[in-house]
């Protein structure tokens, strides 16, 4: 999968054997081209925030998810909307506010709001199965089934297991942050062999101010992970 932005709207690479791309307007309309039959026109309300984090399909096909910061068409709540593909029909909604990561499985979402939870919905009921609390979530970094990086549970950079909901590693500041930088922004993670890396933006190293200007990182914060 993949997101390529166009003039007025936003496209997202599926290539999942049924669907070709998904093409989604900043007028609410998005476009499903399968490959073996004519494309079908959804109206979901979608806003530009859907461009950054993608408007992802179920693994069948069958379904695509809408994830909003704000009211879509005919006053929708913000939330988290799952449409079927075949009729354009809203199969449920979650109104569940800030709805920021939206990862697929096969019977199952994991979805991030930000700023509240991890949650585990069903994927047809919309139904939350399970979710970890965090006030300060902001992000979800895929790692490959079934491992998830989470930006900060109980003060920690920390993997979650999303099938059994659970956190199986916690990493504190001096892994992640050696430097001492009053700001470190991870953009993205990913497991190459057995080390977890992180990739991000970092600024004002040992909290000088004399020592201005966002540098590019990558670092290995663990390099045994698949020792859990």
């Amino acid at each position: 999968m993949r997101i390529e932005n166009i003039e007025d709207g936003f496209m997202e690479i599926i290539e999942n054997g049924v669907i070709e791309k998904v093409v989604c307007k900043y007028d609410g309309i998005c476009t499903v081209y399968f490959y073996d039959k004519p494309p079908k026109e959804l109206n979901v309300g979608c806003s530009s925030y859907n461009s950054q984090y993608g408007i992802p399909v179920s693994v069948d096909g069958s379904k695509l998810f809408v994830g909003s910061w704000e009211k879509g068409l005919g006053g929708k709540e913000k939330g988290l909307l799952a449409y079927d593909i075949a009729s354009g029909s809203l199969l449920w909604r979650l109104a569940e506010g800030k709805i920021r990561s939206i990862f697929v499985y096969s019977n199952y979402l994991i979805v991030l709001k930000a700023g509240a939870s991890i949650m585990k919905l069903n994927i047809d009921s919309g139904v939350v199965l399970e979710q970890i609390k965090s006030s300060a979530i902001e992000h979800l970094f895929d790692l490959g089934f079934p491992y998830a990086l989470v930006d900060a549970i109980a003060g920690k950079l920390s993997v979650v297991d999303v099938e059994e909901m659970l956190i199986v590693r916690k990493y504190g500041s001096q892994i992640v942050n050696p430097s001492n930088c009053l700001s470190v922004l991870i953009q993205d993670a990913a497991l190459h062999g057995e080390a977890l890396t992180i990739y991000g933006v970092e600024d004002y190293p040992d909290k000088n101010y004399q020592l201005s200007g966002p540098q590019k990182f990558e670092r290995v914060i663990d390099k045994n992970f698949n020792a859990l």
